[in-house]
């Protein structure tokens, strides 16, 4: 019943209408002094033909109430699916934030440990304990990378601190590996956040060290093209992973080999570039190394 009244309420200006054309006629009829039972007629007639209309528009009517109704359950249920989903995917980002944050203290507890130990497997082991806190901290870094929420500090950053910071940072490796280290002062400034572009330059050197077993790391600044250059004599990539090792979880034939790549780091890398309007390129030689360009836009850079 409701229905049926709403409907009318659509259609007053079409029973308005004919009503007021009905009164007009019937007012010429009298004052004309026409004989009514023609006006009577022509009413049952036009009336007859609204009552069709009507019932076509009803009939119209109630479809699209049907469409509406079927319309805003859908909306309902996708705010209540959507809801639902934020709420879980906060719960787990949140447990696994907790979990790589608690992982961290065994982690340092093992260090300790093994500073006080000497020998060969145990310089061997300090290796692999630095890259277990390294992969619990890129989980980390990922999941506050996908937290849009994260708030960004974009200010002048001074990329030989950045820089000189990681290669402490990994001093170990580079001392347990031999590998030499070729690197100059770029003394520059950029515009950037320097928790991101630290995260995002350390995946590259990262990745560096991970696949170099023998040579040496080249780290320099372009002047010219506004590029950081982190280049290593490693083990290459092949020309078929190149368009893929950016995705997330694609590790490669390098990483199926080593099995050590998680598919994480370069994925962070490229996300950060996108945050940060940057871009990276990426040239290599399989069994001759790689070299990894970070480009800043001139407007980013103070030299």
């Amino acid at each position: 019943m409701s229905k049926l009244k709403d409907f009318l309420k659509s259609q007053n200006h079409i029973i308005g209408l004919f009503f007021l054309f009905a009164l007009s006629f019937f007012a010429i009829f009298i004052l004309s002094e026409f004989p009514l039972d023609k006006f009577f007629l022509g009413f049952e007639i036009i009336g007859f033909f609204l009552l069709i209309y009507l019932s076509i528009q009803y009939s119209k009517f109630r479809k699209e109430e049907s469409f509406r109704e079927k319309y805003e359950n859908l909306l309902d249920e996708n705010k209540r699916l959507r809801s639902t989903y934020i709420n879980e995917k906060k719960d787990l980002e949140e447990y696994f934030l907790l979990w790589t944050h608690q992982i961290k203290t065994p982690i340092t507890v093992a260090n300790l440990i093994l500073n006080k130990k000497s020998g060969s497997d145990v310089k061997k082991l300090k290796e692999e304990m630095f890259y277990i806190e390294e992969y619990t901290n890129m989980a980390i870094n990922y999941i506050k990378l996908t937290d849009r929420a994260t708030d960004m500090d974009i200010e002048k950053v001074d990329l030989d601190k950045v820089i000189k910071t990681l290669l402490k940072k990994y001093s170990l490796i580079f001392i347990n590996k031999r590998i030499s280290l070729i690197y100059e002062d770029t003394n520059v400034e950029v515009i950037a956040d320097s928790k991101l572009l630290s995260i995002m330059i350390e995946q590259i050197l990262s990745n560096s060290l991970k696949y170099t077993e023998e040579g040496k790391i080249t780290i320099s600044f372009d002047k010219k093209r506004n590029s950081l250059s982190i280049k290593d004599t490693g083990i290459g990539i092949r020309d078929e992973d190149l368009v893929k090792i950016f995705d997330r979880g694609y590790s490669g034939f390098n990483g199926r080999v080593n099995h050590k790549s998680s598919g994480l780091g370069l994925f962070l890398v490229r996300e950060i570039s996108k945050i940060l309007k940057l871009r990276v390129e990426v040239k290599s030689k399989l069994g001759q190394g790689s070299e990894f360009l970070i480009i800043f836009p001139a407007n980013l850079t103070k030299l």
